[in-house]
């Protein structure tokens, strides 16, 4: 998925706000000291793991942060608030899955996970 600076731009509040409903710093923090012991292990961590753990961890906790959800995936996908709420589950979590293991946004949040 390709998204243009205005999406991007768009989406950055609803983020944001995902970010600290969610205590989303608190988390951050856990997963990098795991993956800072996995690394004195002798593991190489893949950003894009820990790109997963973080959705993985955004949709256990979705109930929370709906709304703001649904707003990202609407500007995804270039559709209104209502449009995305009445949508199917899948396509739903499809896109919020391709905005969250988007190389250029990975590359972007790589380097606080190092």
């Amino acid at each position: 998925m390709e998204l243009s600076n205005e999406q991007v731009f768009d989406m950055l509040p609803h983020a944001v706000d995902i970010y600290d409903n969610l205590d989303f710093d608190s988390y951050r923090k856990k997963l990098k000291d795991e993956y800072d012991k996995k690394r004195k292990n002798g593991k190489k961590i893949d950003p894009v793991d820990a790109s997963v753990d973080a959705v993985k961890y955004i949709l256990k906790n979705s109930k929370n942060v709906k709304n703001e959800i649904f707003n990202i995936i609407a500007i995804a996908e270039n559709k209104s608030f209502e449009e995305v709420r009445k949508q199917s589950f899948l396509k739903t979590i499809a896109t919020f899955k391709s905005i969250f293991t988007n190389e250029e946004l990975v590359s972007f949040f790589k380097s606080p996970m190092q």
